[in-house]
């Protein structure tokens, strides 16, 4: 008889808050972030909404943990791919771009609708803007990588590319048509060209 294995509560409360990120993902993408609510996620997550408030102090607090998570996701698989050498850094780097937010094609949009709460929100936009400082000085550090793998000289200071590379991703990503989950990112692609023409690399 197998015996099993009782969770502690510090992995209970992990599994709780990890579920609670994810029905906060699905809240967002049907309702969008002004139309989004602790009821509406702890209803998703299947939770009562003391559980919601026992690991977030609010929606604010919810949606900028969930950004977090993306965000140090991507700065770990891309600051992976850097360290590659140069014949498999530049085909893993394409098939990332590829792939960029397969799992959650809303990100962007959900990016622009948290933008524009900061805008509006004082106090949220002392929380979101360190946050999205802090993705940049990562991007920038990936950016310095990838050109000093091609052999090329960046043509501008490494955090206003990524800067720019970060607007670019968002704006073609609203140009254009939702994707299905799985499917190829066109901005990301689009992305990955510019990339090639800024280091002097062919364009496939």
């Amino acid at each position: 008889m197998t015996r099993r294995v009782r969770k502690s509560r510090v992995e209970q409360q992990a599994e709780t808050r990890a579920r609670l990120l994810d029905a906060a993902q699905v809240v967002f993408a049907r309702m969008g972030y002004n139309g989004s609510s602790i009821d509406l996620v702890a209803a998703e997550a299947g939770y009562s909404k003391g559980a919601v408030y026992s690991n977030f102090a609010s929606k604010e607090d919810m949606f900028l943990e969930l950004l977090r998570f993306y965000m140090d996701r991507d700065l770990g698989e891309l600051g992976e791919i850097v360290d590659m050498e140069p014949k498999q850094l530049f085909p893993e780097n394409s098939r990332w771009l590829e792939n960029l937010h397969a799992l959650v094609p809303d990100f962007p949009t959900m990016m622009i609708e948290l933008q524009l709460h900061a805008r509006r929100n004082p106090e949220f936009a002392k929380a979101f803007y360190p946050l999205q400082q802090r993705k940049m000085v990562g991007v920038a550090e990936i950016i310095r990588k990838y050109f000093a793998a091609s052999d090329a000289e960046l043509p501008m200071d490494a955090l206003d590319l990524a800067y720019i590379i970060e607007a670019l991703v968002h704006g073609l990503s609203m140009q254009m048509p939702l994707r299905e989950p799985g499917s190829i990112n066109e901005a990301g692609l689009l992305i990955d060209r510019l990339m090639k023409v800024l280091t002097h690399r062919p364009i496939d």
